[in-house]
């Protein structure tokens, strides 16, 4: 039996078939000696089932063919016996086990399954069926049928869409399918699945997010069966004619006689909602499509509550309906996600996504449709991608490319990341993994990855979302191999590799995360600008009380007045707000009788600023009666992002509709100070 790391590596060595020795250790996070070690207990399992080693010569990995079709024919067997799938892992594989079964289930199947206990398999059904909840579907046992899925099969195919998507991202993730449809004396054809969609990619221009393509491979193996056992969907027939319209509808078709299954209207028509929401859109030069519109309201949407104005909005445009225009499909028809950056990106970008949440607010009315939290994830990723376009370097040393998997919103953020810590290499667009390994390596010199590649060249690995010491670390990783700086100071991986040599780690993540705060607690270099609360910006001085302003413009350069008298702003940006006022419209009303006037910094702002002014009678912007303001806050940003955390504090305040009343109905500045306090503790 093969120990959990031992495994691992045989894992990677299947997996990318690497040549050199040194790079492959690296890319694993391992000693020579750690790696020797493992060698050695691979080789003899496999000599044990009869397959030739893998050996060593110099720094050469030689890895014979039979050993790679044996991983093939085998691996998803011994990686499953080898561990014990943890809770949420059998829950997942429950019900995909039994939307493919071909015979009646019963508690025995899944304690074999599992190799668990008849009361742990009883407490997983409990596990599933409040799983499957939100979808409306029921796990149910009877003698005659054992363990099925009660529901329409139309449910039933979201909820098996959701428990794919989380089951992709545990480890061993396709050995893990593999395993259920062997279990079920099927085969994983998901080599063949992709090779006949990227033919119709390639044939219909489409452009695929890879990780949704993943799991819709997966999918459509599983709802083959189901075709097979003459289990059908239902849709609507204002639904399927709607659909027929759409190009993907043919593609769908095609693709269902190419693999040999029906081509009824209604699978094909729940196949073509599946591709429109893992197909990155396309703008059309005469931009008539109504999500190009909706796309635009998000931008000024995005503009207004981030009170922020992109400078080119075209570029804005075009980036987010690539994403949008899945997101939008998937949104519409309930096609489940998991976005497993959704934690990190609540972490490092809360205030972000708290704004993108409220920007998402009109639209979810406009299309009478509900923002999951994993979408609006990757949302904010988008609009911090957007938020960082301007800077760049002219000087380019380096090819560097990106691989990214996640999609555009993920890729547009670490893009441009990667281009802030490095604007001196020449960047190319991110590449998903099955594309670059067609780039021929003469192509770049460098490349920055969120999944483990097969690759000759420099390889960093990342996460999509790096924490400020994780990009001080890459920065300095990246600048010693690329010989531009002099002195290189140990990176906490590095560390880590030596300490391996001489003691047993049993908390590397931990051990990692304290090496880190340890080599750059003190470094305020690349920690990036301090983000002051609310209670930093709005106080008691920048805080007015007027009964009436009868004048809209009177109203603002009042708003404005301790801003000026403080040295934040000059009295160009005064003019500037107004002006955009009368160019682009009340742009700036955000809430209920609620303004936030503001510009772009370059108009005249010397510091960051917020004041605050409340009347007792309402002025009317342009004059015009449905206009009505009765707050003013104006806001003096110095970029693009150091006012968030207290705009997404401001936000918070003004959507709670006690709090927001009870800022109209504040008679003192302390009143207004109270609240702004309690919401800068947020």
């Amino acid at each position: 039996m093969l120990e959990k790391r031992s495994l691992n590596t045989f894992y990677q060595l299947m997996k990318l078939q690497p040549a050199q020795q040194s790079s492959f250790i690296d890319k694993i996070n391992l000693t020579e000696r750690q790696f020797q070690y493992d060698v050695e207990k691979v080789n003899s399992f496999l000599l044990d089932v009869g397959v030739p080693p893998i050996r060593i010569s110099g720094d050469r990995i030689l890895i014979e063919q039979e050993v790679v079709d044996y991983w093939k024919g085998n691996g998803a067997g011994f990686v499953a016996n080898q561990f014990s799938f943890e809770q949420v892992e059998r829950v997942i594989i429950f019900l995909l086990y039994t939307f493919i079964r071909h015979e009646p289930l019963s508690n025995f199947h899944f304690q074999h399954l599992f190799g668990v206990s008849k009361n742990t398999v009883s407490s997983d059904v409990k596990r599933v069926n409040k799983f499957c909840v939100d979808f409306r579907v029921e796990v149910r046992y009877s003698r005659e049928h054992g363990y099925h899925l009660k529901g329409t099969e139309e449910d039933k195919r979201n909820l098996m869409l959701k428990a794919i998507s989380m089951l992709k991202i545990k480890s061993y993730a396709h050995e893990k399918f593999t395993f259920i449809f062997q279990q079920q004396q099927l085969q994983n054809q998901y080599e063949n699945y992709q090779q006949v969609l990227k033919e119709f990619e390639q044939q219909y221009s489409f452009s695929f997010t890879e990780d949704r393509l993943d799991e819709f491979i997966y999918l459509l193996q599983m709802i083959h069966i189901r075709q097979q056992q003459q289990k059908k969907v239902q849709i609507y027939p204002d639904t399927v004619n709607f659909l027929e319209n759409q190009q993907a509808f043919l593609v769908s078709t095609l693709i269902q006689q190419r693999l040999g299954y029906t081509t009824n209207r209604e699978e094909v028509a729940f196949l073509t909602i599946q591709l429109l929401g893992i197909c990155q859109g396309e703008v059309s030069p005469a931009r008539t499509d109504a999500l190009f519109a909706i796309t635009e309201q998000i931008i000024v949407n995005f503009e207004r509550y981030a009170c922020i104005q992109l400078l080119d909005r075209n570029k804005a445009m075009e980036t987010l309906y690539l994403h949008f225009k899945p997101a939008y499909y998937r949104m519409l028809f309930k096609i489940p996600i998991t976005n497993v950056l959704l934690d990190d990106i609540k972490e490092e970008h809360r205030d972000l996504f708290i704004v993108v949440k409220e920007v998402l607010k009109p639209i979810e009315e406009m299309l009478n449709i509900k923002v999951p939290e994993d979408e609006v994830g990757f949302l904010t990723l988008h609009f911090g991608g957007l938020l960082k376009l301007d800077s760049e370097s002219s000087i380019k040393l380096f090819r560097a490319v990106i691989v990214c998997p996640n999609g555009i919103s993920s890729s547009l953020m670490l893009e441009n990341q990667l281009r802030s810590l490095f604007p001196q290499f020449k960047w190319t667009s991110s590449f998903s993994s099955y594309d670059f390994q067609h780039l021929k390596d003469t192509e770049y010199d460098l490349v920055f990855s969120t999944v483990v590649l097969k690759t000759i060249k420099p390889l960093f690995i990342i996460r999509p979302i790096m924490s400020e010491m994780e990009k001080k670390e890459l920065v300095q990783t990246v600048e010693g191999l690329t010989l531009q700086q002099s002195y290189h100071n140990p990176t906490s991986d590095e560390l880590i590799k030596i300490i391996r040599q001489y003691a047993d780690i049993k908390q590397p993540d931990l051990l990692k995360r304290a090496l880190q705060q340890a080599l750059f607690k003190n470094d305020h270099l690349n920690l990036g600008r301090k983000q002051p609360v609310l209670k930093d910006l709005l106080i008691e001085e920048n805080i007015q009380f007027m009964h009436n302003i009868g004048d809209w413009k009177d109203a603002i350069k009042t708003a404005a007045e301790p801003l000026l008298s403080n040295d934040s702003i000059t009295n160009q940006y005064v003019d500037v707000m107004i002006e955009n006022i009368e160019t682009m419209g009340p742009y700036i009303i955000i809430g209920e009788q609620v303004a936030i006037p503001h510009a772009r910094p370059e108009f005249g702002v010397k510091k960051l600023g917020m004041s605050l002014l409340k009347l007792s009678e309402p002025s009317y912007l342009l004059g015009e009666e449905q206009n009505k303001v009765e707050i003013f806050i104006c806001l003096a940003a110095i970029d693009n992002q150091t006012h968030l955390k207290a705009l997404a504090q401001l936000t918070t305040l003004l959507s709670d509709p006690i709090k927001l009343e009870l800022l109209k109905k504040a008679q003192t500045k302390q009143d207004i100070l109270d609240l702004v306090v309690e919401f800068s503790e947020l």
